[in-house]
């Protein structure tokens, strides 16, 4: 993991442990052809408390689209600037401007936007790890979570 950052819950496993809940072209359409996944669904249930991962500042909060409620944290990998995307919130304790600490209280999970309704195994904080604060379409300005991270929660949790 890089030094300044952390994970963003106190447990911390990709949802159901398939790879399809991961980075990448790792989704299949209807009809076999593949699509991305833009981030990592970590298993949460609702309410789950989710954490800055990094010191950093709030990019934007917002309640909109298939992410539902979702905030954007800038924050510095060196000389770059990266930006933490946390979705289908249900709770927002930041808004726009403030400045956050690693591990300050961003968030409680949830299941707005299109992960409402679903079951327990399959509530999840959707987190990305963005080149852009606003990204364009599939995979272009996002990459993935393993390279702040240095390993991917897939077969057992790891302790935020």
């Amino acid at each position: 993991m890089l030094e300044g950052v952390t994970w963003p819950l106190a447990h911390n496993v990709i949802r159901r442990r398939l790879s399809n809940h991961t980075f990448g072209m790792v989704r299949k359409n209807a009809d076999g052809t593949l699509r991305p996944h833009q981030g990592w669904d970590f298993e949460a249930p609702v309410g789950t408390p989710a954490h800055a991962v990094a010191d950093g500042s709030i990019a934007f909060v917002r309640d909109r689209g298939d992410y539902g409620l979702q905030l954007c944290l800038a924050f510095k990998v060196g000389q770059a600037t990266r930006y933490a995307f946390y979705a289908h919130l249900q709770h927002v304790f930041v808004k726009e401007g403030d400045n956050v600490k690693m591990n300050d209280l961003l968030c409680k999970t949830g299941e707005s936007g299109n992960a409402k309704g679903m079951p327990l195994a399959d509530q999840h904080l959707h987190f990305e790890l963005r080149t852009a604060a606003q990204p364009r379409l599939g995979l272009l300005d996002r990459v993935s979570p393993l390279t702040i991270f240095g390993t991917c929660p897939l077969s057992e949790a790891i302790a935020g």
